[in-house]
């Protein structure tokens, strides 16, 4: 999809999922294109006749996760991708490139210590990065790591560093046509080199929800953009409502936002399911004063039917998927199948990607 977005010229050779609810997503947007492979199954002879230009990977975030055991190499979910680095120091022809994503984490583990040696082994330029989608104006947080990976040949518009980076090395600042420079030039307001297609790419997203975005020049610093830009705009949300019972037990934990707010917690899997630490819910119904609301429900005693009452006054929801793809920076003609159902949606959404965060970094390895 961010290859999809990037407006490059591609062509899918190979895809290794075994997700059935991915694989059907997947297959629904883009049909014809994904069998179910088992990347344990690729050999490097087969790989090296396919010889691709790119590989883009997110392996299992289990072993590396803070909730998990963080068990690393020993997780047998590693499996896969400790594959993949054995194919990569055997094959004859490496791909020229490598977009790796995973959970923030994996820049301390054993795992990262090996990928690192076979791209040294193989001749790799490579640079790390901790970003989060806010970085790129989207008011959502999915602080995330990713490697970039191209062979030493062909270099970057900037200058790889030893440490994993928390800034994006190109400029994100959307400008008037008037205020476009060449690719390579600085940046007068951050200061970094300028890649056109960047540029691009982040005027026709921040236009899309927000035209008066084309006058001026304006920075990253001054985004992101509100949540109403992401929400749905219908009435029928009761079934996005958050139960009693939740209200009753977790209405303390809750990150509530608004659509004026310009931030909003990482959406997991477990969105909508669990509650602690899963993502943000949305206050529908704004003409009520949260504070004043929660500062009532402190006065009242723990099993007063008063507090369920003023809590349900506030209309706490959940994002809808459409909301959540949004946030995601999934393109509007993006759609799940229609047997998905809503928790399977929930789950996908919660293991993917920020598509606009993957897309400029693509267009950085590639272009940049």
């Amino acid at each position: 999809m961010a290859a999809q977005e990037s407006g490059m010229e591609f062509e899918i050779i190979e895809s290794y999922e075994i997700n059935t609810t991915a694989l059907d997503v997947y297959r629904h947007n883009f049909p014809g294109t994904s069998k179910a492979h088992n990347i344990m199954g690729l050999t490097a002879d087969h790989l090296d006749k396919l010889h691709p230009h790119l590989i883009m990977m997110s392996p299992p975030c289990q072993p590396f996760t803070r909730q998990g055991l963080k068990r690393d190499v020993e997780d047998s979910r590693t499996s896969s991708l400790l594959h993949f680095l054995h194919l990569l120091k055997e094959v004859p022809r490496t791909p020229d490139m490598i977009l790796l994503e995973n959970v923030a984490g994996f820049e301390t583990s054993l795992a990262r210590e090996r990928l690192v040696e076979v791209l040294d082994a193989r001749n790799y330029n490579w640079q790390e990065y901790l970003l989060s989608p806010t970085k790129f104006g989207v008011p959502n947080s999915r602080l995330r790591y990713y490697m970039l990976a191209k062979q030493k040949q062909s270099s970057f518009l900037f200058s790889p560093s030893n440490k994993v980076e928390a800034e994006f090395p190109l400029c994100l600042c959307i400008r008037g046509e008037k205020n476009i420079l060449e690719d390579g030039e600085q940046c007068s307001s951050c200061s970094r080199p300028v890649l056109s297609v960047i540029h691009d790419l982040l005027q026709r997203t921040y236009s899309t929800h927000q035209p008066t975005i084309h006058s001026g020049a304006t920075t990253n610093t001054q985004l992101p953009l509100q949540l109403c830009y992401y929400m749905d705009h219908t009435s029928d949300m009761e079934p996005y409502f958050l139960k009693d019972n939740i209200l009753r037990k977790y209405h303390m934990i809750l990150d509530i936002v608004n659509g004026e707010s310009r931030k909003s917690c990482c959406f997991t899997k477990g969105y909508s399911h669990y509650v602690e630490g899963t993502g943000s819910v949305i206050q529908h119904n704004t003409e009520v004063n949260m504070s004043h609301v929660y500062a009532k429900v402190e006065e009242l005693s723990a099993d007063s039917p008063e507090k369920l009452e003023l809590l349900r006054q506030l209309q706490l929801r959940y994002f809808t998927p459409k909301e959540v793809a949004r946030l995601m920076c999934f393109p509007s003609w993006f759609t799940f199948p229609e047997t998905t159902t809503r928790k399977q949606r929930y789950r996908v959404l919660g293991n993917s990607v920020n598509v606009l965060v993957v897309t400029c970094l693509l267009l950085t390895l590639i272009e940049g």
